[in-house]
């Protein structure tokens, strides 16, 4: 997982240094590589990118849970009978 400050570095720095120099770093913290200065892509080790994955899923059931509730709490809950009678009453 990320220990220290994300690394940024050109990408022209980084093609000098070697896939084996970025992949060692990316272990320890995330690695922007820059093209101008500007940001173009990220590395990360793979346990930092599950980590994020499973963080971003947590969130996204908790929405959807909230979305359900608020749909639940708006809206007119029938019996089953009453379901089955709205269902065939529209044939």
């Amino acid at each position: 997982m990320a220990t220290t400050h994300p690394l940024r570095i050109s990408s022209t720095v980084a093609a000098r240094k070697g896939i084996g120099f970025i992949t060692t770093q990316a272990q320890e913290r995330p690695v922007t590589l820059t093209s101008h200065g500007k940001p173009v892509a990220v590395v990360m080790s793979a346990a930092e990118r599950d980590e994020q994955r499973r963080l971003l899923r947590e969130v996204e059931l908790k929405v959807l849970s909230m979305a359900a509730n608020l749909v639940a709490d708006r809206s007119a809950m029938l019996t089953t009978d009453q379901a089955r009678e709205k269902l065939f009453a529209s044939d």
